[in-house]
């Protein structure tokens, strides 16, 4: 391919801020995205600003819709509204909930053609059955003139429990195409190590999550089913992203949040230095929408106690 040719590639892209601006990460993300597609469909939950509506024409086409449904139903949205995906050589959903490429698509792309999978993402969790991610999920022409493509999105409605999507949706995506015979990967591949250290750090948040019940065997049941949760790579791994950017994207969650209590405010610091485009102003618009996100139940973590504090640094981010 030369350098002039642009990928005969459509991008579906979800989107969704309270105050309806495009933020830096988001305007990111979108720049770079422009000349690697030959159709981009933004499509957001709310109305964007004039200024950010200005800012995006020529860019993108822009959809916006009511928020309900998640992703899934953007998603949907935006390949409805795409017409004849079999006329694309790749279809690809994604959102706007991490700051990245911290590498060119160009170079992800390439390095996905040759291990010649069918659909991949950025990641892969094994979170109730392995599946993509679908923060980022890239699809073959083979895989979007599948019956069992079709019939997926077809069958797509607005949900409103973020649990049933994940289970529903982007579990059921995977498993739905691997049963139609299609092979799928990812792009990041953790080392033996990193994996080990995943572990450790569920183990470390299991240990600390504040959303037990009470009574002696009632928690340390608990706990230990916690422990036994497969690790989020986004959250778990989200370091390796200051590797040289093997992880490619940083997860909003992981930053906003702090699950685990790895140390978001190091791993921000550290990825603002590595990659500054990329993360100008993800500080200001985690201050901006604060009040907007609420944590869940699973993202408070109590104090370690004087013992394990020790383990607690060995755990946090690099």
């Amino acid at each position: 391919m030369s350098g002039a040719e642009v990928p005969n590639r459509l991008v579906v892209m979800a989107a969704y801020d309270p105050d309806g601006e495009l933020a830096a990460h988001v305007r990111f993300q979108l720049e770079a995205w422009q000349g690697q597609c030959r159709r981009l469909i933004f499509v957001t939950t709310n109305q964007l600003t004039p200024s950010a509506r200005d800012w995006l024409d020529g860019r993108a086409e822009l959809i916006e819709r009511d928020n309900v449904g998640y992703d899934f139903y953007s998603y949907r949205t935006g390949l409805l509204a795409a017409g004849d995906l079999t006329a694309f050589d790749q279809v690809v959903i994604c959102n706007d909930t991490y700051v990245g490429p911290l590498r060119g698509f160009a170079e992800i792309f390439h390095a996905m053609e040759e291990a010649g999978y069918d659909f991949w993402g950025i990641t892969t969790s094994r979170e109730l059955k392995t599946h993509v991610q679908s923060f980022f999920v890239v699809f073959s022409a083979s895989v979007v003139a599948a019956d069992a493509f079709v019939a997926f999105w077809q069958d797509l409605t607005p949900l409103s429990d973020r649990r049933a999507v994940v289970r529903r949706y982007e579990v059921g995506l995977s498993r739905k195409l691997k049963a139609a015979g299609f092979r799928f990967g990812a792009y990041f591949r953790s080392h033996p190590g990193e994996w080990r250290r995943a572990r450790a750090r569920v183990v470390w948040w299991a240990l600390h999550r504040t959303d037990v019940p009470p009574g002696l065997v009632a928690r340390w049941k608990k706990r230990r089913d916690y422990a036994g949760a497969a690790p989020n790579p986004m959250i778990t791994m989200a370091d390796a992203a200051l590797d040289g950017a093997r992880l490619p994207v940083v997860k909003i969650e992981a930053l906003r949040h702090d699950p685990y209590g790895l140390g978001a405010a190091r791993l921000l610091a550290e990825a603002e230095r590595l990659y500054p485009q990329a993360f100008a102003g993800v500080a200001g618009y985690l201050a901006r929408t604060a009040p907007h996100y609420q944590r869940r139940p699973s993202m408070v973590s109590g104090t370690p106690t004087l013992l394990l504090r020790p383990v607690g640094r060995l755990l946090r981010y690099r």
